[in-house]
């Protein structure tokens, strides 16, 4: 398909500045390249520079760029988020609707809606609902009862719903495993990346809300709750019964303790160990972690 600086603008509902031209790649700032798209989200002399050097290219560019390019360009108040969407519409090869690969293990009983793809070597339980739309990549495994929500999104290696690491002493000090009884519920549009792990509850559930977004190698213990919105990024560690609220936002190798609260719109920073609860828009770091700004 054809694509022109002009379909894109439109795509955006913003104007284009400078002559039409077909779009055929997207490129880095860095090296951009004929007929291909790309963004800048800070100004620089130097980008104007480079930009100005070009033909046959469109930038998604701030406010800041405005009477400084001669190259075809559109003016965003977020030309990251606009680049985004400009990829996601126009370059991104979707996987098939409604495939199932054939070495998938899908016990009787399981529940699948409407253009779901499932990859190769995936497992899932009599008991799993899987929604409208869901995408598992191969080497997914939903046990016990798993139910996800539509458009979901499961990369390679992630398991949901075995058990946790839930022991008890008894009198001679061995350690007792509580067995697990609980479901994992995971709402829309949620991400988990790979080789990630969220354990079913001891009792009730644990609980992923709308919109969440999971990195590869996070971990989330049993009876957890992460609210709508929030973004868990590579190496976490949820332990069993904490609380995200909504839009919380926890950077790598963030550990948050057993029943802590991360309060609406928290920020917990690189590393960070929180033992206590957090605030609403509160951002914390260090070990343990304390509090070191406000959102705004």
């Amino acid at each position: 398909m054809k694509i022109t600086a002009n379909d894109i603008a439109k795509h955006l509902g913003s104007t284009l500045n400078g002559e039409d031209t077909t779009i055929e790649r997207y490129a880095q700032l860095t090296v951009p390249m004929p007929h291909s798209i790309v963004f800048a989200k800070k100004y620089s002399d130097e980008t104007v520079h480079v930009l100005n050097k070009c033909n046959n290219i469109l930038a998604i560019v701030t406010r800041d760029y405005i009477g400084k390019l001669t190259c075809s360009h559109i003016v965003s108040d977020n030309p990251r988020l606009d680049y985004i969407r400009v990829l996601s519409n126009f370059f991104v090869q979707e996987n098939p609707k409604g495939f199932i690969h054939p070495t998938a293990n899908i016990e009787s009983g399981a529940t699948i809606g409407n253009d779901v793809f499932i990859g190769a070597g995936c497992y899932l339980s009599a008991q799993c609902v899987v929604g409208d739309g869901c995408v598992l990549h191969p080497n997914v495994v939903l046990d016990n009862r798993v139910v996800l929500g539509h458009n979901c999104e499961i990369k390679s290696g992630a398991v949901l719903g075995q058990e946790g690491f839930g022991f008890e002493r008894n009198e001679q000090g061995e350690p007792v495993h509580f067995p697990h009884f609980g479901d994992v519920v995971v709402g829309n549009n949620v991400f988990i990346g790979s080789n990630t792990t969220v354990e079913r509850a001891t009792l009730g559930s644990t609980v992923i809300e709308d919109n969440v977004k999971i990195d590869d190698l996070v971990q989330i213990g049993h009876n957890s709750h992460i609210g709508e919105g929030s973004m868990i990024t590579v190496g976490a560690i949820v332990c069993g019964g904490a609380v995200l609220k909504p839009q919380s936002y926890l950077a790598p190798n963030v550990t948050v303790k057993e029943k802590a609260t991360i309060g609406y719109r928290g920020f917990a920073g690189i590393g960070a160990v929180v033992l206590r609860d957090v605030a609403d828009n509160t951002i914390v770091a260090g070990v343990p972690a304390k509090e070191i700004n406000r959102n705004k």
